[in-house]
């Protein structure tokens, strides 16, 4: 009995040690955590909601047609201004060959009506020179009609000449006033009509030009809808464009989150894609003014019927940097892990400063309008009568 004894006392000594152990153990590890909390984590929150977002640039067609060539295909890499497609050119040519003849034809109609003017101008001065002449030979035989010198017919035909003369005048000088007010005092190039000529061939050259598709920027070809033969509308999508370097990550946080989250804080993130292995550096430009049910096509009527409270997340933007994201590109839609550290809260919520630079910009939609002005002017000097005409 006495040994049975002492084995139950030594069980129960090892038992007792044993909850000794375990309880330092968990005591040790959770002032170890609360210690690791309080000086680290406690400083960031972390999310997996958060994705790989970035421009994705539709190319469109600016004018309608049949596609005849394609260039790229999905995945395809291509640079700023290299050729996409192209449209088939006949109706685009047609159009600027007609432009250019009405342009010449509206050319020589305003000349000939400047000629008629200096035409008219004589025409005056000459029925002037001829009023002026038959005035004095009425004045002449008014004296001797007082006389009785000469017949009354004779003075009656003479009175005649002269009416007959003043309407010949005033008639050319009408004439002239309407040519006045169709040229207005203004040079060749000035006149309405030359204008307009003129901007319908700008819209014709424009239109010949637009017949090949360019890329606007560097990037990778993607979504591609367009086929060889197809006809297009103007504004149809043809494909997109995605420039890897305008690349951003949107991380949803719970709005339980955000308490301490600030614009340009340091984020830390990593992608399923390369590993743990890589980490990429970036900060926080941007926090969204809504959440995704605010902005979603059918927003949530919490006003009407049973309600159940769901904690929202709130879009928060990071830009990433450049140069980690040449060495790992990344591809839009692609899952991250986000830690942002927030122990710096001096950072605002929302950004006070409006954009002083441009963003993006391209240059490809811009046609070298020196090429056309020398058009225009090859044009004018080909169907000049009178260059006096141009001032």
């Amino acid at each position: 009995m006495k040994n049975n004894t002492d084995g139950r006392q030594f069980n129960g000594l090892t038992r007792y040690k044993k909850l000794i152990i375990l309880s330092v153990i968990f005591l040790v590890s959770g002032i170890g955590y609360f210690i690791f909390w309080f000086m680290f984590s406690r400083f960031t929150q972390s999310t997996d909601n958060a994705y790989v977002m970035g421009n994705q640039i539709p190319i469109h067609t600016q004018i309608s047609g049949g596609i005849s060539s394609i260039y790229v295909d999905d995945n395809d890499f291509v640079r700023k201004k290299d050729v996409i497609a192209q449209l088939e050119s006949i109706d685009a040519e047609n159009n600027f060959i007609y432009a250019k003849n009405e342009l010449a034809k509206v050319i020589r109609e305003t000349q000939q009506i400047k000629l008629t003017t200096e035409k008219l101008l004589a025409s005056i001065r000459l029925k002037q020179a001829t009023l002026d002449k038959l005035e004095k030979d009425l004045a002449r035989r008014e004296g001797l009609w007082s006389r009785k010198a000469i017949s009354k017919e004779e003075i009656e035909h003479a009175r005649q000449d002269v009416l007959i003369a003043l309407n010949d005048l005033n008639i050319s000088k009408q004439e002239l006033e309407i040519n006045n007010a169709l040229l207005m005092q203004n040079s060749l190039l000035e006149q309405p009509k030359i204008q307009q000529a003129i901007s319908k061939l700008k819209e014709a050259w424009l239109n010949l030009k637009r017949v090949t598709i360019v890329s606007p920027v560097t990037g990778y070809v993607s979504r591609r809808q367009v086929q060889i033969g197809a006809q297009v509308n103007r504004g149809e999508r043809l494909l997109v464009i995605v420039p890897l370097d305008q690349v951003w990550v949107e991380a949803n946080f719970k709005e339980v989150q955000l308490k301490h989250i600030r614009l340009g804080q340091k984020v830390k993130l990593t992608s399923d894609y390369y590993g743990d292995d890589i980490k990429f550096d970036g900060v926080i430009t941007g926090i969204a003014m809504g959440t995704g049910s605010a902005f979603s096509l059918l927003p949530a009527q919490n006003a009407t019927g049973n309600w159940i409270k769901v904690i929202q997340r709130l879009p928060v933007r990071i830009e990433l940097n450049k140069e980690q994201i040449k060495e790992y590109p990344l591809r839009v839609g692609l899952s991250m892990y986000v830690t942002v550290d927030t122990s710096d809260v001096s950072g605002k919520l929302l950004t006070d400063i409006s954009p002083q630079e441009i963003k993006y910009q391209t240059d490809v939609l811009a046609y070298d309008l020196d090429e056309f002005k020398q058009l225009v002017q090859e044009i004018m000097q080909n169907n000049l009568i009178l260059e006096s005409n141009i001032q």
